[in-house]
């Protein structure tokens, strides 16, 4: 039984992950936004994973044995993640189930501080300024957009993409031709669409308007006095397509409009009667791109199939990790 080299790689995974949680803040804060877990979650579903992960070393496996055994113990650190989003949807899911669809025409007043759930094609509201319902990089319609930008360095022999800045641009919208405004800035966000590309800053012709967005925010490579490339990862809620917003109502100081607003379901359920709603108390308010039906569609794939995926994988992982160290379960006793 190896427990000091089974503690030394535990303990030297999680101080890699501290120095690029410093290192690295905006991968970290992306990372953070798919899965939706706080710091101290996780943390802790880092350490069980590395526990997982080194259990064999702790059952007599040798790091020398070979690389096949650590690959397929990785796979289980792979199982982790996809439990960890499905988990992590669980809530929203039974919320989106549980929680009573209207027809944005149909939300009123009369709902005032309960849940509802409605879906729409998002509308630009009066004042709006056009480039608030773009992609910052693309331009292309968008109420949510989640990005990073990467930047190419080199480690040691190899070149590797860094992040250097993210950050999430939302928007306020209306649906059913005005009568709901939705504030998306405090939703919990899901089935967005992602694009990736790179820009050559050293290109005269940096297209508009990732040039615009780059000069803007000093923070970022200028095309005008960089010839870096970057890598752009956006992640969108496209605005041209149906959405659907779970939420509670609050009358606005408009007769006639009401606001689906965001913030944790806890609160939005403290006056709310149906006890089968409040039990899905822990989660947030939300926004899925599709309507009502492809929204549950694609929450029902995030729970019933990433979870036992995610599962099959901790376990079956495991598994073969000892299959191929030779690792022992009798090594502990």
């Amino acid at each position: 039984m190896n427990v000091v080299g089974y503690g030394a790689f535990v303990g030297l995974c999680l101080v890699v992950a501290a120095v690029t949680k410093w290192l690295d803040p905006a991968g970290v804060a992306h990372l953070s936004r798919q899965t939706g877990l706080s710091r101290k979650k996780g943390w802790a579903v880092l350490l069980v994973a590395l526990l997982w992960t080194f259990f064999p070393i702790l059952a007599g496996a040798d790091i020398d044995d070979g690389e096949l055994w650590v690959a397929t113990a990785a796979v289980g650190g792979v199982g982790f993640f996809l439990t960890t989003i499905a988990a992590g949807s669980l809530d929203e899911y039974r919320l989106l189930e549980r929680v009573p669809y209207v027809e944005p025409r149909d939300v009123s007043s009369s709902e005032s501080e309960s849940v509802v759930t409605t879906s729409g094609v998002p509308e630009t509201l009066p004042g709006s300024e056009a480039d608030e319902f773009e992609t910052p990089f693309t331009g292309r319609p968008s109420v949510h957009t989640n990005w990073v930008v990467q930047r190419r360095d080199r480690l040691g022999f190899r070149e590797v993409w860094r992040n250097v800045a993210g950050g999430v641009r939302s928007v306020e919208f209306g649906l059913g031709s005005g009568a709901v405004r939705v504030t998306p800035g405090r939703h919990r966000v899901f089935s967005s669409t992602e694009r990736t590309f790179t820009v050559d800053l050293g290109d005269a012709d940096v297209s508009e308007p990732a040039a615009t967005f780059l000069r803007e925010h000093p923070e970022l490579p200028s095309p005008d006095e960089s010839d870096e490339e970057l890598k752009i990862v956006e992640r969108f809620v496209p605005a041209d397509d149906a959405v659907t917003v779970v939420g509670t109502v609050e009358q606005t100081r408009e007769p006639g409009v009401v606001r689906i607003d965001g913030g944790p379901i806890d609160e939005l359920l403290g006056t709310h009667t149906d006890h089968s709603v409040s039990s899905a108390a822990d989660a947030e308010a939300v926004l899925i791109r599709g309507d009502v039906d492809h929204a549950k569609y694609t929450m029902r794939k995030r729970v019933y199939w990433l979870g036992p995926a995610g599962v099959a994988m901790i376990l079956g992982g495991q598994l073969l990790s000892f299959w191929f160290s030779g690792a022992s379960l009798s090594a502990l006793l």
